[in-house]
C-alpha cells in the first residue's frame, strides 16, 4: 500500500471635565477647563504608566515641587498609590509618571480623572505600547494570501512581531529536496530513506494503480546520506518553502517559521510512492530516535511534518513510530487526506498523538477534497498555496499537504516562543487558538478551526 502525497490544482470612552461657568467670571486666572482623560488603551490589568501633559505656563510645568504635588494629590484623591515622575518628555509639559506597581482598569481610570481634574492638567492617557508589524520584501509575499491577517488566513505577519521561529528544527518527511536559493540557506543535512533500489513489482504497484517499479530510489543505491529529490517531484520543496523559505531577502516568497531550520528526510521515491516502513523510519530518526544502519540525526526535530498517507486506518506500527517520536520530544503533524473522508480512515491522520490537519480554501471553508470528522485537530488554508518548487522557482498548489506546513510552521513559532512546551501542549495551545469554522463552511468536523499564528505566539509567551 503506498502512501501517496496527492495535491489539487487548481469606546474609546472620553470624560470631559468642564469648568463651572460661574468660574470664568469669578476668576479670569483660572484656566477655562479642566483636562481629559483618554482611557483608551486601558488593559483589564497591568497599567503602570501614563502621559500627563500640563498646562504652558502652570506652575507645574515649569517647578518640580509643584508638579509632584499635582501628582500626589490627585493619587490621593484617588485612593492610589503616590506617583512617581519618570522623565520630562522632549514635547513642553509633557510627563511620564508611574505607578509602583500595576493597576487594574477601574483604578487605573479612576486615577486618570483624578489627573484630568486638575485645572493645570491638559490630557492625561496611557503610556500603552505600539507594534510593528513585520511585512516581508519578498516580491511574491504579497500572493501569499494563506499568512494575512484575515479571516482566511494564518495570522503569520502579526506573530513575526514575537517570533520567526528561531532555534528550532522542523523535519521534513517527504519527497525529498531539491537546491533552491531560497530554501538552501535554511536546511541542515537530511537522510534519505528510500530503501528500495528496483522499487515494487506491478502487482504490488497496481493496488495504487501505479506502474510497475512505483517506490524506486532513482539514485541508483538504496538508504544514504543524500536527501536529494531524484525524480524531480516538487511536493517537499513546497511544502519545506511553507514552514521555512528564507524571508525578508528580497527574493520570492516568505516562510511562516522562517527563522527555523528544516531537516530534509526522503520517504518517497518514484510514483510519489512510499512503503510505510520506510516513513515510520524516517518520523523516529527524525525524531532523533535510533535506526538500524543509519547515522544518528544529528539535529533531532522537535516539530515533524508529514504531508503523506493512505486511505487505510491507523495500523500498529504506524502508531508505534508516532508514539515514539512524540515520546522523543516531538510535534507530529500530518495532512489529514486529500479523499474527502473521514480522516479516521487514513494513516497517519487517523493516529493517536498527531496533529491532523484538513485544508481550507479563500473562503475560509473547508475545501472540497479535505479529509473532515470529528477527530480531525485543526484546518489550515490548502489551496493555491504559493511556494517554493524546482529550479528556483515558485508554484501554487493545493491539498492538504500544503496545509499541514502552516500547521507545522506555526507549532515551530510557538516552540520557540515556549521551548519548555511539550508536544501536548503545544497542540493544546495551537488548539485552543484556531478560529472555529461555522458549520455553514464545514458541517462535517474541522476540527478547532483554522490555526492562527498570531493568536498561538501569544498564548504560548502568556503560559511560559
Amino acid at each position: 500500500m503506498r502512501t501517496t502525497m496527492r495535491h489539487h490544482s487548481p469606546r474609546t470612552a472620553r470624560t470631559t471635565l468642564l469648568a463651572a461657568a460661574t468660574a470664568l467670571v469669578l476668576s479670569a486666572a483660572a484656566p477655562a477647563l479642566a483636562g481629559q482623560a483618554h482611557l483608551a488603551g486601558l488593559g483589564e490589568d497591568g497599567n503602570r504608566q501614563f502621559i500627563v501633559k500640563f498646562r504652558l505656563g502652570s506652575a507645574p510645568s515649569r517647578e518640580v515641587a509643584a508638579m509632584r504635588a499635582a501628582l500626589d494629590a490627585a493619587a490621593t484623591r484617588a485612593g492610589a498609590p503616590k506617583l512617581t515622575a519618570l522623565r520630562a518628555m522632549a514635547l513642553p509639559g509633557m510627563r511620564v509618571v508611574a505607578t509602583p506597581a500595576p493597576l487594574k482598569r477601574a483604578a487605573a481610570a479612576a486615577l486618570m480623572r483624578q489627573l484630568a481634574a486638575d485645572p493645570n492638567v491638559e490630557f492625561v492617557q496611557a503610556d500603552g505600547g505600539v507594534t510593528t508589524r513585520m511585512v516581508p520584501n519578498d516580491p511574491q509575499f504579497p500572493q501569499q494570501w494563506h499568512y494575512a491577517d484575515s479571516a482566511a488566513g494564518v495570522r503569520a505577519p502579526t506573530a513575526w512581531n514575537a517570533t520567526n521561529g528561531a532555534g528550532v528544527v522542523v523535519a521534513v518527511v517527504d519527497s525529498g529536496i531539491m537546491p533552491h536559493n531560497d530554501l538552501n540557506a535554511n536546511v541542515l543535512a537530511g537522510y534519505d530513506f528510500v530503501s528500495s533500489v528496483s522499487g515494487r513489482n506491478a502487482a504490488e504497484c497496481g493496488i495504487d494503480d501505479l506502474p510497475a517499479g512505483c517506490g524506486k530510489s532513482l539514485d541508483g543505491d538504496g538508504r544514504d546520506a543524500n536527501p536529494a529529490d531524484s525524480e524531480g517531484n516538487t511536493h517537499g520543496n513546497h511544502v519545506t518553502g511553507t514552514i521555512a523559505a528564507v524571508t525578508n531577502n528580497a527574493r520570492g516568497v516568505a516562510g511562516i517559521a522562517h527563522g527555523a531550520r528544516i531537516v530534509p528526510v526522503r520517504a518517497a521515491g518514484s510514483s510519489g510512492y512510499n512503503a510505510h516502513s520506510d516513513t515510520i523510519d524516517a518520523i523516529v530518526w527524525a525524531s532523533g530516535g535510533r535506526v538500524a544502519g543509519v547515522p544518528d540525526n544529528a539535529n533531532p526535530a522537535e516539530v515533524i511534518n508529514v504531508s503523506l498517507g493512505s486511505e487505510i486506518a491507523c495500523t500498529p506500527a504506524w502508531q508505534a513510530g508516532v508514539d515514539a517520536a512524540v515520546a522523543n520530544g516531538a510535534v507530529v503533524v500530518v495532512a489529514a487526506g486529500n479523499g474527502n473522508n473521514n480522516v479516521s480512515g487514513n494513516v497517519p491522520a487517523g493516529c493517536n498523538n498527531v496533529v491532523s490537519v484538513g485544508a481550507t480554501d479563500r473562503n475560509a471553508a473547508r475545501a472540497s477534497y479535505s479529509a473532515w470528522g470529528p477527530t480531525l485537530d485543526l484546518s489550515a488554508p490548502g489551496s493555491s498555496v504559493l511556494s517554493t518548487v524546482a529550479n528556483d522557482g515558485y508554484g501554487s498548489k493545493s491539498g492538504t499537504s500544503m496545509a499541514s506546513p502552516h500547521v507545522a510552521g506555526v507549532a515551530a513559532l510557538v516552540r520557540s516562543a515556549a521551548p519548555a512546551k511539550t508536544p501536548a501542549q503545544v497542540e493544546a495551545i495551537l488548539k485552543s487558538t484556531a478560529r472555529p469554522m461555522p458549520a455553514s463552511k464545514c458541517s462535517k468536523g474541522c476540527g478547532a478551526g483554522i490555526v492562527d499564528a498570531a493568536a498561538a505566539v501569544a498564548a504560548a509567551k502568556a503560559s511560559k
